[in-house]
């Protein structure tokens, strides 16, 4: 467990975040990254600790805020549940909590609009630059139109020549055959489907498609081993992939290069917060469960 400058850390906080940067980066790279778990949970860790930091200085340099405007916040809050179909018995239940939570987001905003002032502010170049640099994020997806031919080789005893006449179809094919005709002849899949139609490229790991998208127009693939069969590919129709227009993307480019300004700045000022802190891992596992249970945890 994290205690930071005595206050013992709700270790549900490291997991929550370990968790997402996890799988922000399997989405990101579509594979499994259980060999980086230890990266990914240092990543968790700083990012822990500076939030903690930066909520810890909030509440120095914020203890009390003006009684109206906390009041109001939480009838607005208040407001909210009930629009969306809370009870006044569940509300009361949770009275304390939420006057708690109230106080505590406002406090936050209140600190953030002075730590922040003059550094998020967004320019045209900051917005021209930010395209130019992320292009690929802002391209549309690839697209492919596929006909296929398959042979199972579950439905043959002999791999290799089944191999061999798979190599002799595609020899036709080069040298000018009706892939459709062939196709509707040989495939194997039980529905005969031999156009597979527009494929999108989003699977970049699949070794299929891997060879779709590095393959031109009416070319046909080499035979294709793949999930006990044998695929022949050829690409009837490409529509490649183009980066949007900055124009349509002006909106969400200032909501990114906002946010990239903002977090920047909270990482600089913790950087400075870290200076004076005392961060202890700590190991309850030998020690007095009195001595844990007084120590004070962040929720």
């Amino acid at each position: 467990m994290i205690r930071i400058n005595g206050e013992l850390i709700d270790p549900n906080l490291l997991e929550e975040a370990f968790a997402r940067i996890k799988s922000e980066a399997e989405m990101r790279l579509q594979v499994s990254c259980c060999e980086r778990d230890p990266e990914f949970m240092a990543k968790a860790e700083e990012e822990v600790i500076d939030s903690v930091l930066i909520a810890q200085e909030a509440e120095s340099r914020y203890p009390t805020l003006p009684d109206e405007e906390v009041k109001a916040r939480f009838e607005k809050t208040i407001k909210e549940f009930r629009k969306h179909g809370a009870s006044w018995d569940m509300i009361e239940a949770q009275r304390d909590q939420l006057h708690n939570e109230c106080e505590a987001n406002l406090r936050m905003e209140t600190f953030l609009d002075h730590v922040l002032a003059g550094k998020t502010d967004v320019t045209e170049e900051d917005l021209r630059t930010y395209y130019e640099e992320h292009q690929r994020e802002f391209r549309s997806t690839a697209e492919v139109r596929v006909l296929h031919l398959m042979k199972s080789l579950e439905k043959h005893e002999d791999p290799v020549l089944l191999l061999e006449q798979m190599d002799e179809l595609r020899e036709n094919l080069l040298q000018g055959a009706n892939f459709e005709e062939i196709a509707k002849h040989e495939t194997e899949k039980e529905s005969g489907e031999i156009d597979l139609g527009w494929i999108a490229f989003d699977r970049p790991s699949n070794p299929i498609e891997s060879i779709m998208f590095t393959m031109r127009q009416d070319e046909v693939s080499p035979v294709v081993a793949y999930e006990h069969c044998y695929h022949l590919l050829k690409i009837a129709e490409i529509k490649p992939a183009v980066v949007k227009p900055f124009d349509d993307l002006r909106d969400d480019i200032a909501q990114r290069v906002e946010f990239q300004k903002r977090r920047n700045a909270l990482r600089e000022f913790a950087t400075g917060l870290r200076e004076g802190a005392i961060v202890e891992h700590v190991d309850f596992s030998g020690e007095d469960e009195d001595e844990q249970d007084a120590a004070p945890s962040a929720s």
